[in-house]
């Protein structure tokens, strides 16, 4: 999994590495036993180290120990060699205050050591001069080499700070009393008990117990909101990938059962669903549902991209593409939004469309089908169902959105990097046209207008309402260029069954039952029926 984090750094694929990497991982994660969890915290984690290596004014601000473990971090996190690989923890949540880290009673002193100590021998790596005294409620990736979090210190604000998981201790014993043979010992965790889910079985989550845990302060003291962002930023992606992936694994599992699953037809005949008229209807909703979560999903992967690289000035950009890119003035703003607004209405969504994944194949999809893991679509439900909790609740990260687009000197600079997107989208000319009457533009200004005429507290009741409001927005500008880039009658398709099933269009003009069947048949599997089975 480390060469997936890998994919996002080392790569000479630029503003497009991101990309690359999620798409990669959107298969891999329902395969992946949720190792994609502590590998989303690997990837933020590196992310924050390399803000901070390699910026010019962060890194001077640096002493040579801190940069020297940094760097070392940082190699491990970002290494394709699986002996020498880092994953992270990122533990905030606490018994007190749960997600809301403004209760976070976790305390950092500093209190520098009279003799060196080790994180690593063999590295010469030190352990840091702050000792982190507290209790981590909620703690993923228990098993991780490191970890950041959050702690409060003296002067009564949060800090962001990294600490190694072990120490080295040549004395150090296993609960038997031999010694160690790696001469290492956990850096004052103690693991309290481990939570008992409703899914991700197989990621061990904890509450952990820090005593005299020792860190290395990252960034400034008393900004730990602002520097566990930039992990938040990674992990939030991460998840809406993981969801679009569980959704893409089972909306595949139900494809497939359709087409060897007999029902009756009526009068004593027999039928493949697919044949069904109403199974048909049915899949060809999710199928629409999932390539909009998908394109928003992978479109935000791309701004991540372009706002951590420039676009090579001799890059050769196709029409859709750029009328897509975000300018380098109106990336990062467009990405601080794009987080949560894709997190809190794809990780939604794909919880309730892969029960219907669940549903179509009837009993057989409840089952806890672990000895046909290809079957096993309520694994994959149990799964999914997390994600849009953590890393933010739905209504954490409206809250959030909001707050961002109604912030008194940045929240211009996000409207207007929404704007840009849905006029430079909506103004692609590509082999399809909008529909007679709806100009997506109009409607996000009458937004727009909404959003900088009433107060926070007025809007935040409406909060979700106005997230989804805008994706929506975002979605059928995508399904539009996406449409329009090769004139695919498919997803032409897609794009009116997405407008019409928000109410922005009235239906089209109603066909014959079996020309329905053959347009819905082709929105699930790609083509035309005959054109598929021939692949078979």
């Amino acid at each position: 999994m480390s060469r997936f984090v890998a994919a996002g750094y080392d790569t000479p694929y630029g503003a497009f590495a991101r990309a690359y990497q999620f798409m990669r991982i959107q298969l891999w994660t329902p395969s992946c036993a949720n190792v994609g969890c502590p590998s989303a915290m690997q990837d933020g984690a590196a992310r924050l180290l390399q803000t901070h290596l390699g910026s010019p004014e962060l890194v001077m601000k640096l002493t040579d120990e801190q940069k020297k473990v940094f760097e070392n971090a940082f190699s491990h996190l970002t290494t394709r060699d699986p002996q020498h690989a880092w994953t992270s923890g990122q533990w905030m949540t606490e018994r007190t205050g749960g997600s809301d880290v403004s209760l976070t009673e976790t305390t950092a002193v500093h209190m520098p050591t009279s003799e060196i100590q080790l994180a690593s021998k063999d590295e010469k790596i030190p352990l840091g001069p702050w000792s982190i005294n507290g209790f981590k409620w909620f703690s993923s990736a228990t098993d991780s080499r490191m970890t950041v979090l959050l702690a409060r210190t003296s002067r009564g604000g949060l800090s962001t700070f990294m600490a190694p998981m072990y120490k080295h201790d040549a004395s150090a014993t296993t609960a038997t009393g031999l010694p160690r043979s790696n001469g290492e010992q956990l850096n004052g965790v103690r693991i309290q008990r481990l939570k008992n889910k409703s899914g991700t079985q197989s990621l061990p989550t904890a509450e952990l117990v820090l005593q005299d845990m020792r860190a290395w302060l990252v960034g400034q003291e008393g900004r730990g909101i602002q520097e566990i962002a930039t992990i938040l930023t990674l992990t939030r992606v991460h998840s809406s990938v993981a969801a679009v992936g569980y959704l893409g694994r089972g909306f595949a599992i139900a494809r497939a059962y359709a087409q060897v699953r007999e029902v009756g037809g009526g009068k004593g005949t027999r039928m493949k669903l697919t044949e069904s008229s109403l199974h048909m209807r049915t899949l060809s909703k999710i199928s629409s549902e999932y390539r909009g979560l998908m394109l928003l999903t992978i479109f935000t992967s791309y701004v991540l991209g372009v706002s951590e690289h420039d676009i090579a000035s001799d890059a050769s950009l196709s029409p859709a593409l750029e009328a897509l890119t975000p300018s380098a003035q109106h990336a990062a703003p467009l990405i601080r939004v794009l987080t949560q607004l894709t997190k809190a209405y794809v990780c939604k969504a794909s919880v309730q469309l892969l029960f219907s994944c669940m549903e179509a194949l009837g009993g057989v999809g409840y089952l806890a089908n672990e000895e046909q893991e290809y079957l096993n679509i309520a694994r994959l439900h149990r799964d999914c169902a997390v994600l849009p909790i953590w890393e933010g609740t739905t209504d954490v990260l409206s809250t959030d959105f909001l707050r961002a687009i109604k912030h008194t000197k940045a929240g211009q600079d996000t409207l207007n990097a929404l704007e840009d997107s849905i006029k430079k989208g909506m103004a692609f000319q590509g082999k399809v046209s909008w529909p007679e009457g709806l100009n997506p533009l109009d409607v996000w200004k009458s937004l727009r207008q909404r959003i900088e005429r009433e107060s926070l507290a007025d809007l935040m009741g409406d909060a979700r309402e106005v997230l989804w409001a805008v994706a929506d927005l975002l979605v059928s500008v995508l399904l539009y260029v996406d449409a329009g880039s090769d004139g695919d009658q498919v997803s032409l398709d897609i794009f009116h069954r997405f407008l019409e099933g928000k109410n922005v269009t009235t239906k089209r003009e109603k066909v014959s039952a079996q020309e329905q069947l053959a347009k819905d048949f082709a929105v699930v599997y790609g083509g035309a029926r005959n054109e598929i089975f021939a692949k078979l």
